[in-house]
């Protein structure tokens, strides 16, 4: 792709208005050529989880690994979507923009995203925003009662989400969770119970939540809805100010504006031009600088931390636009009480095709599955993993905290750990036969001898240098 930075929309000589909606130019720009390739909800969905498990597809055959999807139900949705996996909207924007493809958006899209973006920053400031949200230490359990089976297809989980929602409010208050959820005139059951998916989302550090049965480049931009809509999304963003946020809904209020103009037909051709940028450093091996101002509707990456709202360096630090969120289910029979984990996930799935304009909308979306609690299929992955020594393979991986997973194992012929802070090694690993151990990441001088020592017949490299003996970083 070139340096020079294009714009990213192609658009009819005239805005058109839709019942709901409007379509309008920015620029003129030839056609893509061919369609992109599309796939079921159903293979988009396996292959999101397999992506939250770090499972790449080919590994499954040539590892034989065992995938425990466990997806008990689902959101409507076309037959075949274009995926780009956990960052659907974002990528689909990039390919609208490298292809010159139609891009359509609704509020409830932008406002999703903006959920998203509000409930990192709960999840990444638990404790100083606990005040502002709720008046308890620790955690309350929210439950749902419902009759039917797990299993039954009967079962409608479209009338369960919004019951943890109302138990919110109890606590939280009405304001947030009116101001989180989905109510535009483009909002269906499908967008509502993504938006309340993701207030629990926001809230997860205080409540945990359980169901108990008791058994016995874009050529084109479409904005969908009324200015009334846009308006109304402007307005509740910002509401969210008061929630320690000025700094990122700020930056928003300017944008937001602009799509209130723009739905009542006032385009602000500059503006949309630069939605999406990208644009490749001079630096070798640098990676590809974003800078549009879609990146300000993503506020923290994937590890929590802030983003600039500036530029975004590569796609790989971008949280993922699912939300996942833990519920259980509980039948009673008498004084037993059977549980079963399960994952609430909701958040952008993929991306409906225009066959005839090539047009691409992203599609919002839902699953309820039975958590891996055992984690069987990282545990398979790592399994296979750990048997394999050459360059480049046994097990790598980048985490916070030492993965209690891989206490399980017995020999591990090569691992490779960054830790995004402090290395931070169990007394049990001493257990484990590890032929070579690479670690990355903050470590004492106390702490590199003391693993030596837990590992005495290990071949131990912390941060490049071999038993770390020359070479260590202070927390």
């Amino acid at each position: 792709m070139k340096n020079t930075l294009f714009c990213l929309f192609i658009f009819c000589s005239v805005s058109t208005f839709a019942q709901n909606g409007i379509t309008f130019k920015v620029e003129k720009l030839s056609k893509p050529e061919e369609l992109l390739n599309l796939h079921s909800p159903n293979e988009i969905y396996e292959s999101l989880i397999l992506s939250d498990m770090d499972i790449e597809p080919y590994e499954i055959k040539e590892k034989n690994i065992k995938v425990p999807y466990h997806i008990i139900a689902k959101s409507e949705s076309p037959d075949s979507l274009v995926s780009f996996g956990p960052n659907s909207f974002f990528n689909g924007m990039y390919q609208a923009y490298a292809d010159h493809r139609p891009f359509v958006l609704s509020p409830d899209m932008i406002w999703l995203l903006i959920s998203q973006g509000f409930a990192r920053h709960i999840n990444a400031n638990q404790e100083s925003m606990r005040n502002e949200l709720v008046d308890f230490s620790g955690k309350l359990s929210l439950i749902v009662r419902e009759d039917k089976k797990l299993e039954d297809p009967t079962l409608s989980w479209e009338e369960i989400f919004p019951q943890f929602t109302e138990q919110i409010s109890q606590y939280a208050g009405n304001h947030l969770t009116e101001l989180l959820t989905c109510n535009f005139s483009t909002t269906t059951s499908l967008e509502k119970v993504a938006s309340e998916i993701t207030i629990m989302e926001a809230v997860k550090p205080y409540f945990e939540f359980i169901i108990i049965r008791i058994v016995c480049g874009i050529p084109e931009i479409t904005l969908e809805g009324t200015p009334e809509d846009w308006e109304k999304l402007l307005y509740k963003a910002r509401g969210l100010k008061e929630y320690k946020l000025d700094w990122w809904i700020s930056e928003l209020e300017p944008l937001l504006e602009e799509f209130v103009k723009a739905s009542k037909g006032e385009v602000n051709k500059d503006f949309w031009r630069n939605m999406f940028k990208y644009h490749s450093q001079k630096r070798y091996g640098a990676p590809n600088i974003i800078d549009g101002w879609i990146v300000k509707f993503f506020p923290y990456d994937k590890e929590g931390k802030r983003n600039n709202l500036k530029q975004l360096e590569g796609r790989n630090c971008l949280p993922d636009e699912i939300v996942k969120v833990d519920v259980k289910y509980q039948e009673v029979y008498g004084d037993a009480v059977k549980e079963t984990p399960l994952e609430f996930w909701a958040g952008f799935i993929g991306l409906e095709q225009n066959s005839k304009t090539f047009a691409l909308r992203p599609q919002i979306g839902w699953m309820v599955r039975k958590k891996d609690v055992n984690k069987e299929g990282l545990k398979s992955k790592l399994s296979a993993d750990a048997q394999k020594d050459g360059w480049g393979s046994g097990i790598n991986i980048r985490v916070k905290e030492f993965p209690a997973v891989l206490l399980e194992l017995k020999e591990i012929k090569r691992l490779d750990i960054q830790f995004i802070d402090t290395i931070d090694i169990p007394d049990e690993i001493s257990k484990i036969k590890i032929g070579s151990l690479n670690l990355h990441g903050k470590i004492t001088k106390e702490g590199i001898e003391r693993i030596k020592r837990l590992l005495p017949d290990t071949d131990i490299k912390i941060n490049g240098s071999r038993s770390g003996s020359a070479s260590f970083m202070t927390p």
